[in-house]
């Protein structure tokens, strides 16, 4: 069996090791994988049910977590102790609000041009989402398999307590008796919690909790000491937030929520810090040119110097090796020298009879 690295909450770990210990022998409590449409793209992803016990061990707890390969770019092999492990990805989950999934999946019955459409039993609902999506999917799947979404894996979710108890959140509801209710997505009803969500993150406590969080404000200029009004309004964190959220969000709900807010003061500082910084992008070549100019007429300079330098250097020495042979013509020989010179050497044997062997 292959071996996986993976990043996941503590608690969930906690369980899964009860579970492989026997601790914990509910069949009914299960955890598994289902391939559901992502709430941003609605391209197949992999995310994880799990099912969790109070410490009465009765209470049955419910949440989903979204799965993510995180996949270098080049090969590379972890090692654990004494074993290594060939795959080189990570596997990272993390806890989702189960109501990004259903904003996605409840929007499917609504007419193309947009109209709200009529209350439905939610089980209708599920059939029909769960049909077309898997239906659209099979196409997809024809180039390639991961892209196909089970229509089992949509009524499983669908059918879950804890989604079933979320719908609210996403959808406009009508109690008709105490058997029968009704429910019609609402565009307005998602709005509004997910602004809720926004006012939560873009809480100071929050915002700034995370050193990302906090390198996002200051790269749009309002860390700076000037810059309180927009972080005190919170259009800074408001805008942060709708930030994060986009990561989950169609493009249609994200430019809704974003227009719900009045963000044009922090707009119009965003957008002098980015002409700021064209600016200065367009100047700088400009500086390197001339910087790359100055420099070049300097090592031009330079040269000539060194040209000239050894020009001199070498007349120079031609002089001083001139001046050096007339100097020693012009040189006159000492006293004792000229003496020698002039004195008688006739009758005086040669220096070589000295050393010649006398006859016997």
């Amino acid at each position: 069996m292959s071996t996986h690295l993976a990043i996941l909450p503590l608690d969930i770990i906690d369980t899964l090791t009860a579970r492989l210990n026997q601790e914990n022998r509910h069949t009914e409590y299960a955890t598994r994988f289902l391939r559901l449409p992502h709430p941003r793209t609605g391209l197949a992803s992999l995310f994880l049910l799990h099912d969790q016990h109070a410490q009465d061990n009765i209470t049955k707890t419910s949440s989903i977590l979204e799965v993510q390969a995180i996949s270098p770019t080049n090969a590379r092999t972890w090692f654990i102790g004494e074993e290594v492990i060939a795959d080189g990805k990570l596997t990272v989950m993390t806890p989702m609000d189960p109501m990004f999934l259903l904003m996605y999946l409840l929007r499917v019955p609504q007419a193309p041009d947009g109209s709200v459409g009529n209350f439905r039993p939610m089980q209708d609902i599920i059939e029909e989402v769960s049909a077309a999506i898997a239906d659209t999917s099979e196409k997809d799947a024809q180039k390639d398999p991961s892209l196909k979404v089970p229509a089992d894996d949509i009524i499983c979710f669908l059918s879950l307590d804890f989604v079933q108890s979320s719908i609210k959140r996403v959808c406009d509801v009508k109690v008709i008796t105490d058997e029968i209710t009704v429910y019609r997505y609402s565009h307005d009803v998602v709005l509004e919690n997910l602004k809720g969500k926004v006012g939560r993150l873009s809480d100071p406590r929050v915002a700034e909790m995370s050193r990302t969080l906090i390198r996002s404000l200051a790269k749009d200029g309002l860390m700076d000491d000037e810059k309180e009004e927009l972080l005190e309004c919170a259009s800074g964190r408001i805008k942060l937030a709708c930030e994060l959220l986009s990561q989950y969000l169609p493009r249609d709900i994200l430019q809704d929520l974003i227009a719900s807010y009045d963000l044009s003061k922090l707009d119009a500082h965003v957008k002098t810090v980015r002409d700021e910084e064209l600016a200065l992008l367009a100047v700088a070549p400009d500086t390197r040119k001339r910087a790359r100019s100055a420099k070049s007429v300097a090592a031009g300079d330079k040269i000539s110097k060194k040209k000239k330098d050894a020009k001199a250097t070498e007349s120079a020495d031609v002089d001083a090796a001139g001046d050096g042979d007339k100097k020693k013509k012009d040189a006159k020989s000492s006293h004792g020298v000229e003496k020698l010179k002039k004195a008688s050497v006739a009758g005086m044997s040669k220096l070589s009879t000295f050393f010649t062997k006398k006859a016997a």
